[in-house]
């Protein structure tokens, strides 16, 4: 009976190893993790203003039970969970309910998108998004989070929202159980900014 040699492994195979391990054990932050648009009186520890806004914020947040969020606190996990966003977005997207509605002329005024993810507004933040909608809206198109289950989009060259359905927006805010904000934001290549409120005028 001969007994087994001792495998030799090279620098290399070791190096790689050791790699391997301390990328596993350095996995973070949790697969749960997603920017989001919050209000901005939620203010936690590691966030991102929204340019013009007074009312919300970005933060990395996940779910942490009850319809709360747990918020990332440090400036890797913002870096993690956008990355993940550019990767993911349009399967995300491709996961929503969208509603299209074109007006007489057959021209689309307004994209509705709905669903029970209370992370929904992760979406807003993705770059497909403004890749998605701009080529139908228009750059600059609007984009309206009365709360954490919808995002209303208008073309921002038609002019004004719809006061019967700024009205609606606004009072969808008033009422949610997790308002987002009453703001109108336009949609950049860069990202959201703030660009007016709604009111019933």
């Amino acid at each position: 009976m001969t007994a087994n040699r001792p495998r030799h492994y090279g620098k290399r195979t070791f190096l790689a190893l050791i790699a391997a391990v301390h990328t596993a054990a350095a996995a973070s932050p949790d697969p749960g993790w997603r920017l989001v648009v919050i209000p901005a009186f939620e203010r936690p520890p590691m966030h991102e203003a929204i340019p013009g806004s007074q009312t919300a914020i970005i933060a990395v947040a996940r779910l942490a039970g009850l319809g709360l969020f747990e918020y990332a606190t440090t400036r890797g996990a913002m870096r993690w969970a956008r990355d993940l966003g550019a990767k993911d977005g349009a399967l995300w997207l491709d996961a929503a309910k969208i509603e299209i509605r074109r007006g007489p002329k057959r021209v689309v005024d307004r994209i509705l998108i709905t669903g029970p993810d209370p992370m929904l507004s992760s979406l807003a933040l993705t770059p497909e998004f403004y890749r998605r909608f701009e080529p139908i809206l228009g750059d600059g198109f609007h984009v309206i989070m009365p709360d954490r289950n919808t995002i209303a989009l208008y073309p921002r060259l038609a002019g004004r929202i719809p006061p019967p359905e700024a009205s609606a927006l606004l009072q969808m805010f008033l009422i949610a159980s997790h308002p987002i904000s009453r703001e109108v934001f336009r949609a950049t290549r860069g990202g959201l900014v703030a660009d007016g409120i709604l009111s019933e005028e």
